[in-house]
């Protein structure tokens, strides 16, 4: 179904736009789960210093240090291509506010991977530094598929009922609450509070919700509510085009999301799982947030089409 929105004939017709946002978005996730490599190898710390690594614009390499300055030139490489494309999308009136809020999001996260360094690893400068690296990544996809729209690639599925549209915003701030989980339980290494999948210590579920082992027991729950509510609007949303196959992906990625964790446990937090854990929690991310997106356009050509509903 194409757009019947009028088009604004100041809008560049470049076409490298929206795979160019795409791109990036798919550049920031790989970002993303570099992160988490450079946390699992325990390289936080290996540049003390900041912008600088031990004082250097190129440091003496040893894997630590390797890790912990490729991130930071992966980032600078992100950035400089926002850049570009910003130069290229700003005649358009309409993006201005989407980039302004990209580049917003981009210098707070740039801020807090400074002071995730210079604090030491402080455990809210790393909560804050995940999830704002997610939102970053789900901005850069929103705008690309802004863009793609505008050369008449819109979709849009039936508008979902108010107790469903309702249940998507609580997934949504489900899974918020999730990536602060995660981020706090990465930050006090309660990776292993829990020693054992489903129980907690091989007798309980639930043995405490105080310390570390109440991190990881509030993400389990969490994880397991988001798994359920997940299973419902897939169900419910199973005829609604688009809005059911992001449905139904998110709840698969959920699924074998919650499976890698049980493995993260089991096999004692090895790199790779570690990495891959992280890889499934910024793709649930993404595809939460483009179905709100579907769900909102859904809603907005409803009113559109009839202004007095």
């Amino acid at each position: 179904m194409k757009s019947t929105a009028p088009r604004d004939d100041s809008a560049p017709q470049n076409p490298i736009l929206a795979p160019g946002f795409v791109v990036i978005s798919a550049l920031t996730f790989c970002l993303i789960v570099v992160g988490a490599l450079v946390r699992a190898n325990d390289a936080g710390l290996a540049c003390p210093d900041w912008p600088l690594c031990h004082g250097e614009v190129v440091p003496t390499f040893d894997l630590k240090v390797a890790f912990e300055w490729g991130h930071r030139v992966f980032a600078g490489s992100i950035s400089l291509g926002l850049l570009a494309l910003s130069v290229l999308a700003w005649r358009d009136s309409r993006m201005r506010v989407r980039l302004a809020v990209a580049w917003a999001v981009l210098a707070t996260q740039i801020v807090f991977g400074g002071l995730t360094v210079l604090l030491s690893l402080a455990p809210w400068t790393v909560g804050v530094h995940l999830v704002l690296g997610n939102f970053f990544c789900v901005i850069l996809l929103w705008i690309s598929q802004d863009l793609a729209e505008e050369f008449g690639l819109r979709r849009v599925s039936s508008p979902l009922t108010g107790a469903v549209f309702g249940l998507l915003l609580a997934l949504a701030a489900s899974l918020f609450f999730q990536m602060v989980l995660g981020g706090w339980l990465s930050s006090h290494y309660a990776g292993l509070a829990c020693i054992d999948f489903p129980t907690c210590d091989g007798e309980s579920f639930v043995p405490t919700l105080e310390g570390p082992v109440g991190i990881q027991v509030l993400h389990r729950l969490n994880g397991l509510f988001l798994l359920c509510g997940y299973g419902v609007l897939a169900f419910l949303t199973r005829r609604r085009g688009r809005a059911g196959t992001l449905a139904g992906l998110g709840c698969a990625l959920v699924l074998a999301q919650i499976g890698v964790g049980a493995a993260n446990v089991l096999l004692q937090l090895p790199i790779a799982i570690t990495a891959l854990h992280s890889g499934l929690a910024a793709a649930i991310v993404l595809v939460t947030a483009m179905l709100v997106r579907e769900a909102l356009g859904a809603r907005g050509a409803r009113v559109e089409t009839n202004p007095e509903a």
